[in-house]
């Protein structure tokens, strides 16, 4: 790729026998997923005969139920150890895979969902947990950053290998598409099942430190607690649009045809598997809190890039979407390997399944949230408005995390 084969070595070698297992099943994952999740409305409608309406309700309760279990799964990866709870995550999540397969009533696909939301959110605190303690301190953005990387690449793998599956109007080539997604995960269970460290256990307290934890705990830390809300507003107007409100804007308000959305959105998956390395060396020279904020000046560009789309040619609309997708890209090979980081900075060892619920907790509000005012202003024929509240609401958490970023400049003097 354009980053070099130089930077991609450099990040496999920080990978050590426990790490290359973590990232290795998520990027296999993300092969399934990305061959099913962004066609599940379209498999609840066009192939089970579901409304479109109630294609909306499973995914919003989905992101509903993510949201309520997450909590009491984070309290769990502490009180019992990461990886017994991602173990019974995957299991859940591979079933979870076989049931969409053979959805025929309302409840069937409710229940899917349901399961699928649950194992997800047992899966990632604990995933994250692991690969926290087994990476040094030095290390974490980097390897966040890769595992990021590998995860867009596992998408856009999926995505590929969907698109030479599904043939129009065949429950056949979908629930073929539902069994290898679900086999991923299986194949997965194997790979943390071989995990023989500590790390993956439960944490075992030191002479000093408490035996237990509690989420007052973790919302005592006043700058996690800030930047808990810095993430969830930053994360409600930059990623929450994209998969709904993005689509529907370039669809019905623009006029694009439908194959534009694959390649404005292949655009963002290639950026991010080509330059997430240098990204990765450039932002090793500044502070995580000034990372944070350029984060919400590259995502205002973006949404920018898509305000402009109207006033162009069809052709040039859609190249300039492209672009936006592009500029987005930057933004989140900062945001994904920095934030991470430093939530498990901010975070004691006892309580870090909790602090890794938290930053889940950020993306299932903003998925819920996101598409909520997309909904409500692209219906209300509000499209320019809601560009425009996009991109100021990125600039939104600035204060934020320059707040932060001073707050920390005092305490190291």
């Amino acid at each position: 790729m354009f980053a070099g084969k130089a930077p991609f070595q450099e990040f496999t070698s920080l990978l050590n026998p426990h790490s290359r297992r973590i990232v290795a099943g998520i990027a296999l994952s993300a092969i399934g997923r990305g061959m099913t999740l962004s066609l599940l409305m379209v498999y609840l409608h066009d192939i089970r005969g579901f409304s479109i309406a109630f294609g909306g309700v499973v995914m919003a309760w989905g992101a509903l139920f993510g949201i309520i279990c997450t909590p009491p799964l984070g309290s769990l990866v502490d009180h019992i150890g990461p990886k017994k709870v991602m173990l019974a995550g995957l299991v859940i999540s591979g079933f979870s895979a076989l049931a969409f397969a053979f959805v025929t009533t309302q409840a069937h696909a409710l229940i899917a969902i349901t399961l699928f939301a649950f194992g997800g959110q047992c899966v990632w605190p604990s995933q994250m947990v692991i690969l926290t303690r087994v990476t040094p301190i030095k290390d974490r953005t980097k390897i966040f950053g890769f595992n990021f990387m590998l995860m867009n690449l596992g998408l856009g793998v999926g995505g590929f290998i969907s698109a030479l599956i599904i043939r129009e109007d065949s429950i056949l080539s979908y629930q073929i598409m539902y069994f290898i997604d679900s086999l991923t995960y299986f194949v997965f269970i194997f790979f943390i099942w071989g995990l023989n460290t500590p790390h993956a256990g439960k944490y075992v307290a030191k002479e000093h430190e408490p035996e237990k934890g509690s989420y007052r705990e973790l919302f005592a830390i006043k700058e996690l607690s800030i930047l808990t809300i810095a993430g969830i507003i930053l994360l409600t107007f930059g990623y929450g649009p994209l998969q709904s409100g993005l689509p529907i804007y370039a669809t019905q308000y623009l006029d694009l045809a439908p194959n534009w959305l694959g390649i404005i959105f292949g655009v963002n998956t290639f950026a991010i598997v080509a330059f997430q390395p240098l990204v990765l060396k450039l932002i090793a020279n500044y502070s995580k809190y000034t990372a944070l904020i350029s984060v919400g000046v590259i995502w205002a560009l973006s949404w920018l890039a898509v305000g402009i789309s109207p006033y162009l040619s069809m052709f040039m609309a859609g190249i300039a979407l492209c672009v936006s997708q592009l500029i987005f890209a930057f933004g989140e090979m900062v945001h994904a390997p920095t934030s991470p980081a430093l939530t498990q900075e901010l975070a004691p060892e006892h309580i870090r399944g909790r602090a890794s619920a938290l930053t889940s907790l950020q993306w299932g509000i903003s998925g819920i949230a996101g598409p909520a005012v997309a909904g409500l202003m692209i219906g209300a024929n509000l499209e320019q408005l809601w560009v425009f509240t996009m991109a100021i609401g990125v600039l939104a958490p600035i204060p934020l995390f320059a707040y932060l970023k001073r707050t920390t400049e005092k305490a190291k003097k």
